[in-house]
C-alpha cells in the first residue's frame, strides 16, 4: 500500500472511531440527565442501557486510541516525503509549498 494510501486510510479509521464515540457519548450524557430526572433508579429501562453505553464507550475509546496509534505511525512514514515541502497556514488552512532548490 503507498504511503499516502495508508494515510488515508489510517485518518479515516481514526475519523469512524472518533464519530462512533462521540455519538455514544451524547447517548450516555443524554441517559445520565434523564436517570437524574427520574430519580436515579436502578429499576429503569435507561439504567441498563446507561451501564451499556457506558461499556461501549470504554471499548470505543480503546479503539479511538489505537486508530490515533495507527494514523501517528502513517503520518511519521509520509513525513518522509513532506519534508521537501514548506508547510503555511493561511486562515487555519494547511498548503504545501514545494521548496525551491
Amino acid at each position: 500500500m503507498s504511503h499516502e494510501r495508508e494515510l488515508v486510510h489510517a485518518v479515516l479509521q481514526w475519523h469512524t472511531a472518533h464519530a462512533r464515540r462521540m455519538a455514544i457519548g451524547a447517548e450516555k450524557r443524554r441517559l445520565e440527565k434523564q436517570l437524574k430526572a427520574e430519580g436515579l433508579s436502578i429499576f429503569s429501562p435507561a439504567y441498563t442501557q446507561q451501564g451499556n453505553a457506558a461499556r461501549q464507550l470504554t471499548e470505543l475509546k480503546r479503539k479511538e486510541l489505537a486508530a490515533l496509534r495507527a494514523l501517528a505511525k502513517a503520518c511519521a512514514k509520509q513525513r518522509g516525503h513532506l519534508d521537501s515541502a514548506d508547510v503555511i497556514d493561511l486562515d487555519g488552512t494547511a498548503v504545501l509549498l514545494p521548496t525551491t532548490g
